[in-house]
């Protein structure tokens, strides 16, 4: 489904306690005064929690899984040794979190060329239910389909996010006035109305409205959306219905984001869907600075285009855009500036590298002391080195956006919503591009999407007619099935077709891999700020960065891993557990 607007913030962690969560900073908001030092053997938790209402139940955080959890399947014992920058091999981690066989790759594979949406969804859907269920479900189990006509009997659906709700506004073309008349023909043939509220805030203000009003009994929407980082709080207490026991939804429809599908994929059932690929994760260029440095206007696009746009040209522009303008032996323009914990991680995922995976089993694996990781962050750290623009003196965290939009550095990589940062503000005529690709490669989209899911307050019947108006909702317009229609949105903030037709076209339809680390709980607040800007600043190598935290980030996943093979499965879920 399109997002409802220009993009989401970054991550941030739920951590649920007795009152829902905590609220941990994104790395977009990080300010100078942050004082945390990350631990490097375990994750420390806030100095004060708040006390639950009277109604709501104990949620259960990943922190309070002991080392003794059992788990289903037991791994072997850590014997890799530190990663440093000389190895030319590198074992991938062979911790107890190291997978005993390959690990499924989560890069998804699509013609780039294809004016279709991505085909990539599975062709059944999940089936790794636990071997342990009992062979006949309970009275309320959710395998057992209800009978269900279409007739949703007046059931009103309201979708909670923290960003947007209904707004009464005049359709601005066909399109929209075409998506009126389909929206609102479904709700009268199928007897039910949906509606979009914002319910405000973000972090912890926002999920704990929403884990107190499920252990309430009383949710406060019929579907939440979620931001990545939240999902696995309320995976770890059950508060989720496993959308893949719901008859009326089709979870091999490719309409339905295979990232999301798979990072929520728990005892082989599935808790959280998305509609769609946003794009997200790319580069900002200043056209005038490359063509001072002898480049063409578009030619950035060019090298997306043709299959040069790799780490090689990558550095090759870097070095010829960061110039002394005047002869004074100072650098006047840089070839980037960035906010470090963007600039990184876009810079891992895009390489193919990921920091989290899943074995075949479901359990998360960490990738952090893999050759690639290892070799994709040095090789960033080493054009953040010699090319990027140095925070100034006195200048709060934030320096980049201003120094971009000064025209002091040809290119800043980061989120395509940051867009709204710099249309209208920088004078130069500007482009976005996807981040290059290792050499030999291919340029691969770096997505991060929003989840929706249904809170585990609804019995079977219930929450399978949420599911069904949902759906329905999130189904093409009839006529618009292969339309490239969703550029329309974009077009307006942007100064060139090529960033619309090109770059977003192929982030939407090429090779996309979506982050999987946030569906650890507490995993950003160790891979946090500290980590990237420790290597900015040339405090830590990454290979130092790495050994430094690669306890605790085995710890975290082990706990994680703990607390969700003690999930319920279908067969034992209790549907109504909060109601």
């Amino acid at each position: 489904m399109r997002k409802r607007t220009l993009g989401t913030a970054s991550a941030l962690t739920l951590m649920l306690g007795l009152a829902g969560c905590t609220n941990t900073k994104s790395t977009s908001e990080v300010t100078t005064e942050a004082t945390a030092e990350v631990s490097t053997e375990a994750v420390t938790t806030k100095d004060e929690e708040t006390k639950a209402p009277e109604k709501t139940t104990e949620v259960k955080d990943t922190s309070e899984v002991t080392e003794e959890a059992t788990t289903k399947e037991e791994a072997t014992e850590d014997t890799s040794e530190d990663v440093t920058e000389d190895e030319t091999t590198l074992e991938t981690d062979t911790s107890e979190d190291a997978p005993t066989e390959e690990v499924p790759t989560t890069v998804i594979g699509q013609v780039e060329e294809s004016t279709e949406a991505p085909t990539e969804a599975p062709t059944e859907a999940p089936t790794e239910a636990s071997t342990e269920a009992p062979t006949e479900a309970p009275t309320e189990a959710p395998t057992q389909a209800p009978v269900f006509d279409g007739n949703l009997h007046g059931r009103d659906i309201r979708v909670v996010n923290w960003y947007e709700g209904d707004e009464e506004m005049e359709p601005r073309n066909q399109y929209e006035m075409d998506r009126w008349t389909y929206t609102n023909k479904i709700q009268k043939d199928h007897n039910f109305t949906i509606h979009f509220d914002n319910i405000g805030g973000w972090g912890e203000s926002y999920t704990l409205q929403i884990s107190s009003s499920i252990t309430a009994g009383e949710p406060i929407g019929q579907v939440m959306e979620l931001d990545s980082a939240w999902v696995a709080g309320f995976m770890n207490n059950a508060m989720l219905v496993p959308l893949d026991t719901l008859p009326s939804l089709d979870l091999t429809n490719p309409k339905w984001n295979t990232g999301v599908l798979e990072a929520t994929r728990i005892n082989g059932h599935i808790y959280g869907i998305s509609a769609g690929h946003e794009p997200r994760g790319g580069i900002f260029f200043n056209k005038r600075l490359l063509q001072e440095a002898g480049y063409g206007a578009d030619d950035l696009y060019d090298f997306q285009k043709n299959g040069t746009w790799t780490w090689s040209k990558f550095e090759e522009v870097l070095k010829a855009c960061t110039r002394d303008r005047d002869g004074d032996g100072q650098v006047d323009t840089w070839g980037m500036v960035n906010f470090a914990p963007d600039y990184y991680s876009i810079a891992v995922y895009a390489s193919g590298a990921q920091y989290v995976t899943k074995d075949a089993n479901g359990h998360f694996v960490s990738q952090m002391n893999s050759k690639e990781v290892l070799e994709a962050l040095s090789w960033a750290n080493d054009m953040w080195q010699k090319y990027a623009e140095p925070q100034p003196a006195d200048t709060d965290w934030d320096y980049f956006k201003a120094c971009f939009n000064r025209g002091e550095a040809a290119m800043r990589v980061t989120e395509e919503y940051a867009k709204a940062e710099i249309s209208y503000i920088l004078e130069d005529d500007w482009g976005f591009v996807m981040f290059p690709c290792r050499d030999g490669g291919q340029l691969i989209a770096v997505e991060k999407e929003s989840v929706f899911a249904i809170p585990s307050s609804y019995g079977p019947v219930e929450a399978n007619e949420i599911a069904y108006a949902f759906d329905l909702y999130t189904n093409p317009v009839p006529g618009y099935e292969n339309s490239d229609v969703w550029k329309e949105d974009y077009r307006p903030m942007y100064e060139d077709s090529r960033a619309v037709d090109e770059t977003l076209h192929r982030m939407r339809y090429g090779l996309i891999v979506n982050r999987m680390h946030p569906f650890v709980t507490g995993f950003d607040d160790v891979i946090d700020y500290y980590f990237f800007e420790s290597m900015a600043t040339g405090m830590e190598t990454p290979a130092e960065a790495i050994n430094a935290r690669k306890s605790a980030v085995k710890k975290l996943i082990k706990n994680q891993n703990a607390t969700l093979d003690a999930a319920p499965t279908a067969a034992d879920f209790t549907w109504n557990q909060y109601k």
